[in-house]
């Protein structure tokens, strides 16, 4: 079968390259008609028609925002107030109270006196500096008597206090280093008056002297009309729960039998809690004075609401005079 040739042609040969047709040949656009209106244009309009509902929404959604920022930022920036003033606090307190750093020790060391509630009562009878018994005289440490002593031997003999005597004269000395304190404090409102210790539930700051706003906004505040530890009488403190530090966050968890350390710089008294209560804004007769040493610590109550106080009472059980 004789061979066919058959001739490839590329197709770059095959077919003429289509060339762009000029500039001039381009088709050109159709003017609108006068009055009509483009696409675009409608798109546009269409959008502008819609705008002032979409800025409202946009608008209440900023505002969302930045009340949300304020909301975090506010207490956030109670915290960080409080955070400097009680550092500030605290080295004045060191600064101008030599004998708080001494006490600080004593409470690290649990080196303190250990007292009955009988002793505590009793001893609010008895005036400042002294040193009394139960009935409020003083222990005869060294009047002779004569006769015999318990091994038959003649001559003068010396009573010797009983240790709830001891106790009773320390307490004395306690309660009239308490009033030089409190005629020094006076009513220096947000004097820096000590520490405040529950380690039940975490709580360590300087307390101050006054209520008002400014106060509690530095720490926990003492009220100025009740007496100090050793006075012999109720030592009422409120403090914030939720702003400022929120040092009784969590007082609500305090129970029964859990210890609270105040710190002076006269001595340090710690306290047994006896009892938690609720009670309405205006009742004041849970914190009135009984007489004996006691510890009143009030907050608002529930968390975030000032509907109601809870209340946190304890009673003397141990003290220490720092010379």
């Amino acid at each position: 079968m004789p061979d066919e040739t058959v001739d490839r042609v590329e197709p770059s040969e095959a077919q003429p390259r289509q060339e762009s047709p000029p500039a001039d040949a381009q088709p050109l656009r159709e003017s609108p008609a006068p009055g009509a209106e483009t696409p675009g244009a409608q798109s546009r309009r269409r959008a502008h028609a819609k705008a002032p509902g979409r800025s409202w929404k946009r608008w209440l959604a900023n505002l969302m925002i930045v009340a949300g920022i304020l909301l975090l930022a506010y207490p956030l920036g109670t915290w960080g107030y409080t955070w400097f003033a009680q550092r500030e606090l605290a080295h004045q307190l060191t600064q101008s109270a030599p004998g708080f750093a001494a006490a600080e020790a004593a409470l690290r060391t649990g080196a303190l006196v250990q007292l009955s509630s009988e002793a505590t009562q009793t001893n609010t009878s008895a005036p400042a500096g002294s040193s009394g018994t139960a009935s409020g005289s003083t222990p005869d440490t060294s009047a002779p008597a004569s006769g015999s002593d318990p091994a038959g031997n003649s001559g003068p003999t010396t009573t010797v206090p009983s240790a709830e005597s001891e106790r009773l004269a320390e307490l004395a000395a306690f309660r009239s280093a308490a009033e030089q304190f409190a005629a020094t404090v006076g009513s220096k409102t947000g004097e820096p008056l000590g520490r405040i210790v529950i380690p039940s539930i975490g709580v360590d700051v300087v307390m101050v002297e006054g209520t008002g706003k400014g106060d509690l906004r530095e720490g926990p505040g003492h009220w100025p009309e009740t007496p100090f530890p050793g006075q012999g009488g109720n030592f009422v403190v409120s403090g914030h729960r939720t702003t400022y530090g929120a040092p009784f966050l969590k007082i609500n968890k305090v129970q029964v039998g859990d210890e609270i350390d105040l710190v002076l710089p006269y001595g340090v008294a710690r306290y047994a809690v006896t009892r938690v209560i609720i009670v309405g804004p205006r009742d004041v007769q849970t914190v009135a004075q009984l007489g004996k040493e006691q510890v009143s610590l009030a907050a608002c109550h529930p968390i975030y609401s000032a509907k109601q106080r809870i209340v946190v009472q304890g009673d003397l059980v141990a003290f220490k005079l720092v010379q």
